[in-house]
């Protein structure tokens, strides 16, 4: 009877179309690398895909049937939460959490309404591996075929975070998913249609449309289209996306459509941002064994040094003590200018200099420096152009590079110091080279040498301060450093620096501060200083120049005291001080109220208040200074008043 009413065989022909697509269906949720599964009415698991066991590290067959809730018995207050509003229907949430299953991973549960219940879908964004093509192929090659299973399909889409869409080879948007629409606020009905380049997501962004258009256009042809780090301009804020345009083709290889696909990096730009912080705080704490390490040795010559002058009666000796301790207070100054260098928070002053005359102040230097089994030879013809640099930088610069040489040569060996004008694309530069004769580098140390705290040498043995200095100082001045070096063959460090305008011979340093004491006029000081130590050892200076001196501690303390009627011939003041007004301040104080005083300042950290003290016009003295220094700052400010 069956057979001759033929109703057995269409009911087995659905029996057949039904297992067709569960088992289509079962195959596109086990292609995907996002962990998927479902939950009905009764809190029962209906669904469990291959990436949600191993996110679970459950196998689909002890999970089906069994209450979610046990499942999720220690997972947080949230997600139980969350769970049960989408057995209430309520809209899509999306959560991030530890995974409960796998405590060293990291997950974000989208959780979504169903008629049956609810189904969640967990991505895996530690380190955000994605199957992307495997979907689209999935997606492209399976269309027609999933047309009967096309609304559960649509659930998986809807809870996915990337941001997905189809458009016609034209541009014109076909579809698009529930991510993508959120992040503008648009609904999908009002885009559908219109040209992929004109929609909210790029209309916003300068210059957006006219990629996306052309983009449009590579992909029609046939091109796979990327940009990575899309910045967009969107409804909901400044986000960034990885951004891919692909063409879907159909068996003739003819392209059908466009697939768009946005992958949120927002986030991730923001931790690797947080990551380039913490690693910059792991590098001064590098920095504080080796800098702690040639500050404690300075401070051990000073010391050693104040405790033997007073138990030497042999004149010689303690000429040759004062002479360690002066050259102790010298490399920590110039240690400091190495941190601020690499740092570029040291203010540069750049002037035309030429080198012949230059070079030849620096000879002396630089064999002191380098002792008596380095021979420094130095190269630098009448003819070279001037460069424009701070010279005192220079200076440091090639002292730098000078022990870097000496040291890649074990104390013994040949530096070569040449200056020459440089041609074709450095014709408008001066190329200044240091030469060894040592070790040589491997291409390895070549690719760092630059890096701060970056050193081959023993621990205690260089801070990895003096390369990055180098590598400052050039940049800062407008020009770069190259280096060439062989295992074996020594190295080439070369300064690429900026020409200068000729310059006429000017008056020595020495000159210069002799003059400058000497013009240097006796009166009553008032120094204002915070610190007693500083402030002891700045009035002995003071008074060697002949002025008596007045000492506060504040800026407060010095108005008073001139409103008070005390009578001075220059002010002296430390910059920062705690609380109040600070040395800049008290400047700005003492011209309003007319007192006309020559006012001299000082700053441990000149960087901070230069511009301020540049605006102002007043002479800024950095700590440490020498006596010759003081004296020609005095006679500055006397001189503008």
């Amino acid at each position: 009877m069956d057979d001759k009413s033929g109703k057995v065989p269409d009911l087995e022909d659905l029996l057949s179309s039904l297992r067709r697509s569960e088992a289509r269906l079962r195959g596109v949720l086990n292609s995907i690398s996002d962990g998927f599964y479902a939950v009905d009415r009764r809190w029962r698991v209906t669904e469990f895909n291959p990436a949600a066991e191993r996110y679970f590290r459950m196998k689909r067959a002890d999970v089906i049937g069994r209450d979610y809730r046990e499942l999720i018995n220690a997972a947080s207050g949230e997600l139980k939460t969350l769970t049960r509003a989408a057995m209430d229907g309520a809209p899509m949430a999306v959560m991030e959490s530890q995974s409960l299953y796998r405590p060293d991973r990291y997950v974000e549960v989208r959780i979504a309404p169903t008629e049956e219940g609810f189904c969640v879908a967990l991505t895996d964004i530690t380190d955000r591996l994605h199957s992307r093509s495997r979907l689209e192929s999935a997606v492209a090659k399976r269309t027609e075929e999933l047309l009967e299973s096309e609304a559960r399909l649509r659930s998986i889409i809807e809870t996915s975070h990337l941001f997905q869409g189809l458009m016609r080879p034209d541009g014109g948007l076909l579809d698009c998913n529930a991510a993508s629409l959120d992040a503008i606020k648009a609904r999908k009905e009002d885009l559908v249609g219109q040209k992929y380049w004109e929609t909210p997501w790029f209309s916003a962004t300068e210059a957006m449309p006219a990629f996306v258009e052309q983009a449009v256009a590579r992909a029609a042809g046939g091109a796979v289209v990327s940009h990575p780090n899309m910045r967009l301009n969107l409804p909901t804020g400044v986000r960034s996306f990885d951004f891919t345009m692909r063409p879907i083709r159909d068996a003739s290889g003819v392209v059908i459509s466009l697939v768009h696909e946005a992958s949120e990096i927002t986030a991730r730009l923001k931790a690797e941002e947080d990551l380039r912080q913490i690693q910059k705080l792991e590098a001064v704490g590098q920095l504080t064994g080796g800098v702690a390490h040639d500050f404690n040795n300075l401070l051990m010559v000073i010391s050693g040094g104040l405790n033997m002058l007073d138990r030497s009666p042999d004149e010689e000796k303690r000429v040759m003590l004062m002479a360690r301790m002066r050259e102790a207070v010298d490399r920590g100054a110039n240690l400091t200018k190495q941190l601020l260098a690499f740092s570029r928070r040291h203010h540069l002053n750049p002037e035309s200099i030429r080198l012949p005359a230059y070079f030849s102040g620096l000879s002396d230097l630089l064999s002191r420096s380098l002792g008596v089994n380095v021979r420094v030879t130095i190269d630098a013809p009448d003819d070279v152009a001037p460069v424009f640099v701070d010279p005192n930088a220079l200076q440091l610069a090639l002292l730098n590079l000078a022990v870097n040489a000496r040291d890649a040569m074990s104390d013994k060996g040949v530096v070569t110091i040449r200056a020459r004008n440089g041609e074709g694309r450095y014709t408008d530069c001066v190329l200044v080279t240091v030469s060894d004769t040592g070790t040589g580098m491997t291409p390895e140390v070549r690719q760092r040498i630059f890096e701060p705290f970056y050193t081959t040498k023993e621990i205690g043995k260089g801070s990895g301060l003096g390369l990055a200095q180098v590598h400052g100082f050039a940049e800062q001045s407008g020009g770069h450093v190259e280096v060439e070096s062989s295992l074996g063959e020594g190295a080439t460090f070369t300064l690429v620096l900026p020409r200068g305008e000729e310059v006429a011979p000017t008056q020595s340093l020495a000159q210069v501060q002799v003059a400058s004491e000497a013009a240097t006029l006796s009166g009553e000081a008032l120094l204002v200083e915070d610190d007693d130590n500083v402030a002891a050892l700045t009035a002995e200076m003071l008074g060697h120049l002949g002025w008596s001196v007045t000492r506060v501690a504040s800026a407060e303390a010095a108005l008073g005291a001139i409103t008070n009627g005390l009578d001075v011939g220059l002010v002296f003041s430390d910059v920062m001080m705690p609380g109040g007004k600070n040395g800049i301040e008290l400047a700005y104080a003492l011209r309003e109220r007319d007192v006309g005083l020559p006012i001299v300042l000082a700053s441990g950290y000149t960087e901070a208040v230069h511009r301020d003290a540049e605006r102002a016009g007043l002479p800024l003295l950095a700590k440490p200074f020498n006596l010759e220094a003081l004296a020609a700052a005095i006679e500055a400010a006397r001189q503008s008043v």
